[in-house]
């Protein structure tokens, strides 16, 4: 094949991210920011340190994703997201195991919450199939590679917004599973930054896990009490999930119930769950997503800020709180032009996201814009 590029910008999450496991609504920005990947002709696929023939590629795009997940172990984490994408792809038989050498550049920075992996991702996908399929289906097959191979249990939301997002713009994504809505450009007046906190986010660690297990524990603690089930934890009744317990080990959960019905997980026996905080905060931000839209249509900034307060209080409600995010959303919330600030993404640190008159941060070392 010939020398090709594709490229795929980071993510600002307006409202709504964590839970797009959840079913729930969510309001996505791409950032100025992108990743791209050259990928070059070789005889070889080489990626970073590694190389591997045709035949070797194809073998490994055939095995069970646990089995390959043990016998990629081995290799330097950041080479497992392009070179699963490569094996999704031939593993669904949209390419041949190519021989290139992937280059990649980004400026998209790295374990703060603003979605370097799902950049990289359809970057990659795209320096190697171009716009062979559609933004969604791409999205999906980029998801496969961070859930099956990577090993991290994230939603779509942030590799679809890679793939269809566009700089200025709000993407509404409904997470059920990853449908976007029509692109929405904010009010020339207003723009959402982001502030980075300085502490790492990592989606894979265990406050991520333990909260989107909760939840699932809770979706089906429901199902049971109600004699029925439902497809999303944001269609749960609300008066159903206010009668969860506050909390519950996982061991007393598996003695009751026979798992949870998301693969991505695993419950901890030995692990106490916030079960009502972690299956109301999905419901309460698809909810909050649906208001914010009209919100921000109107600039209303007293209604802004108590929807950004309140879904910055219920990542502290599910474990996914920190000081320094508390630290700069206090910072930001005391100018009087931002309308609202929140952490964002998986939380835990990583980036708080602003909504503002324009230029308000200007002075913030750091800003993703």
């Amino acid at each position: 094949m010939p020398t090709s590029t594709g490229s795929a910008p980071g993510r600002l999450d307006v409202m709504g991210g964590v839970a797009d496991y959840a079913g729930a609504l969510v309001l996505e920005m791409a950032t100025r920011l992108v990743t791209t990947v050259v990928a070059e002709p070789a005889d070889a696929l080489v990626v970073g340190p590694i190389k591997l023939a045709a035949d070797d590629l194809d073998h490994l795009a055939r095995m069970d994703y646990p089995k390959l997940r043990a016998e990629l172990s081995d290799l330097p984490k950041w080479s497992l997201y392009p070179l699963g994408v490569v094996l999704v792809l031939v593993r669904h038989d949209i390419i041949e195991p190519p021989m290139v050498e992937l280059r990649i550049t980004s400026e998209v920075p790295q374990s703060i919450g603003v979605s370097s992996s799902a950049a990289l991702e359809v970057a990659t996908a795209r320096a190697l199939i171009g716009d062979l399929i559609d933004g969604v289906r791409l999205g999906f097959l980029c998801q496969e590679a961070e859930n099956s191979v990577v090993g991290a249990p994230c939603g779509v939301m942030d590799q679809i917004m890679a793939a269809v997002g566009r700089s200025g713009y709000v993407l509404p994504i409904s997470c059920r599973p990853g449908q976007p809505g029509p692109l929405e450009k904010l009010p020339e007046q207003l723009e959402v930054v982001g502030w980075p906190t300085g502490s790492a986010h990592d989606i894979t660690g265990r406050p991520y896990r333990q909260a989107r297990t909760a939840a699932f524990m809770g979706k089906r603690m429901v199902e049971r009490a109600a004699g029925r089930s439902w497809d999303w934890i944001s269609q749960l009744p609300a008066d159903r999930v206010s009668a969860l317990p506050e909390s519950l080990t996982g061991g007393s959960f598996l003695d009751q119930y026979d798992g949870t019905d998301d693969q991505g997980i695993t419950v901890d026996p030995h692990t106490d769950y916030p079960i009502r905080a972690a299956t109301a905060f999905g419901h309460a931000e698809h909810h909050r997503s649906e208001e914010l839209l009209l919100a921000v249509r109107a600039a209303d900034q007293d209604r802004t800020r108590r929807l950004f307060a309140a879904s910055h209080a219920g990542y502290e409600s599910i474990g996914l709180g920190h000081p320094t995010a508390d630290q700069v959303v206090a910072d930001a919330l005391s100018r009087p032009d931002v309308y609202g600030a929140r952490s964002s993404g998986g939380g835990s640190g990583g980036t708080v996201v602003a909504l503002c008159r324009r230029g308000t941060l200007d002075d913030v070392a750091g800003l993703i814009r």
